[in-house]
């Protein structure tokens, strides 16, 4: 049980983007549930569902947190429940099996065998970058499920802010009390394609009062929504074979600095032209590395070094000049 997961990351970077397998809660009748353990990384290599790909993840650990903003491509019937391992068509995880799945240094991919979804996964520093590649459909969606986590449990989000900025992005922050207290991550998400629809379902406890907003119907085409326990969702028609990207960027900084971030990280730059780019850092700094140690030693760097780059993120915000 190594607690590693396959998604792909940067040496350093703040995003590890990568899927979860299964939605196993930190709490089981009040108490600690032993099973949340082995979900350390998010990723288990036995399961046979996915329920999304997420932006943070810890490696290597014996304890856990992270598991934000997970998102998930589906068509047909929307479904904001994830479903559960042995029924997956209940919810919006899909089946998928290891002889559909690669991963290799900054890039994962897999074939989400329920929706008949192609997943591919690349990053920077600070962005992940998901290509869905659909069949075609009137009822295509991506889910933004901001109640997802890794060692979650009831009362975990303190608080959840979304805007829809324009026709394809999105800016907001998530708020938890985990193994840190209080820890806010906020992000900028932006589709490649316009939707053509969108909404939200709130899991919140009823508010007894709402003030001058409460007139107006927010589940579906309304551009600011807020509230504890928030999932959303972006309707889409596609063609067959039709790919579409979602970058999200974060920030620990504001909304505006995960929009910055997104500009100067990936700006016009497409999926295939992201991927390899970040590949030369860690085998730049791998070759000067192995180098400068005894051969017998080199077995052991080449196996701690890729540890290394993924245990220790890059946190604040870049300056620029």
């Amino acid at each position: 049980m190594g607690h590693t997961y396959p998604g792909a990351t940067v040496p350093f970077g703040a995003i590890q983007l990568s899927p979860e397998t299964d939605t196993i809660s930190y709490e089981l009748n009040g108490k600690y549930n032993g099973e949340v353990y082995k979900y350390c990384a998010g990723y288990r290599y036995e399961d046979k569902t996915i329920t999304g790909f997420s932006s943070t993840h810890f490696s290597g650990t014996g304890h856990s947190d992270l598991g934000d903003f997970l998102i998930i491509p589906t068509i047909g019937k929307l479904q904001l429940n994830p479903g559960t391992a042995s029924h997956p068509e209940n919810g919006y995880r899909s089946r998928f099996s290891h002889q559909n799945e690669t991963a290799e240094a900054g890039y994962y991919k897999v074939k989400l065998d329920d929706h008949n979804i192609l997943a591919e996964l690349t990053a920077t520093t600070r962005v992940g970058v998901h290509r869905y590649t659909f069949p075609k459909s009137d009822q295509a969606h991506i889910i933004l499920d901001l109640m997802a986590g890794i060692y979650n449990y009831d009362g975990k989000n303190i608080w959840t802010y979304a805007r829809v900025e324009n026709g394809n992005t999105i800016t907001g922050y998530r708020q938890t009390n985990g193994w840190a207290r209080t820890r806010t991550v906020y992000f900028a998400m932006k589709f490649s394609k316009p939707f053509k629809s969108y909404g939200q379902k709130s899991y919140d406890e009823k508010q007894v009062y709402k003030g001058f907003w409460r007139k107006f119907d927010q589940t579906k085409n309304f551009p600011e929504i807020a509230g504890k326990n928030l999932k959303m969702y972006f309707d889409f028609d596609t063609q067959e074979n039709e790919a579409i990207e979602v970058r999200l960027a974060i920030s620990p900084v504001s909304q505006s600095n995960a929009l910055e971030n997104l500009e100067k990280e990936t700006g016009n730059l497409s999926f295939d032209q992201i991927k390899p780019r970040h590949r030369r850092p860690g085998i730049k700094n791998l070759i000067k590395l192995s180098s400068k140690v005894q051969t017998q030693k080199k077995q052991f760097l080449y196996g701690n070094v890729p540890y290394f780059h993924q245990s220790h993120y890059l946190y604040g915000r870049k300056r620029r000049v």
